[in-house]
């Protein structure tokens, strides 16, 4: 397998384990906004969303830190035998700001004040763009 394979399926890794870790918004909202508000007859749905729910918040945290891991290795390869893509350089900065917000509020920042929040999640939207931009215009 060529560098340039394994640095191919690493950035499909990453797109992989980006949707995971976005998942961990959805889940939130889909559980406020309806699952939560489900009749005691759908307990067995319920209990099942749960499962879902806690495994995607649980391993968020995780997903983030290696496919951060992974898009460096991709974006390091890529450079390295192809050169820069700008559409590549943009989805890896905000990936990479993304993973810096979100160590920095698990880990530096646990006051009640949590705007780093918002800008964590509008820049993992702004992958929603940027991702599939740098995989139509490499």
């Amino acid at each position: 397998m060529s560098l340039i394979s394994i640095a191919k399926l690493f950035g499909w890794i990453v797109v992989i384990g980006y949707a995971v870790a976005l998942m961990n918004y959805f889940v939130k909202q889909i559980n406020k906004k309806y699952v939560s508000k489900l009749p005691k007859e759908q307990k067995k749905f319920k209990d099942f969303y749960m499962k879902i729910m806690k495994f995607v918040i649980k391993n968020h945290k995780t997903i983030g830190i290696l496919t951060s891991l992974i898009i460096i290795c991709h974006f390091i390869i890529i450079f390295i035998k192809e050169g820069i893509s700008i559409t590549g350089l943009i989805a890896v900065v905000i990936m990479l700001l993304v993973f810096l917000l979100g160590i920095f509020g698990a880990y530096f920042n646990k006051s009640k004040e949590r705007n780093w929040v918002k800008i964590h999640r509008a820049l993992a939207f702004a992958l929603v763009l940027a991702i599939p931009a740098h995989l139509m215009f490499k």
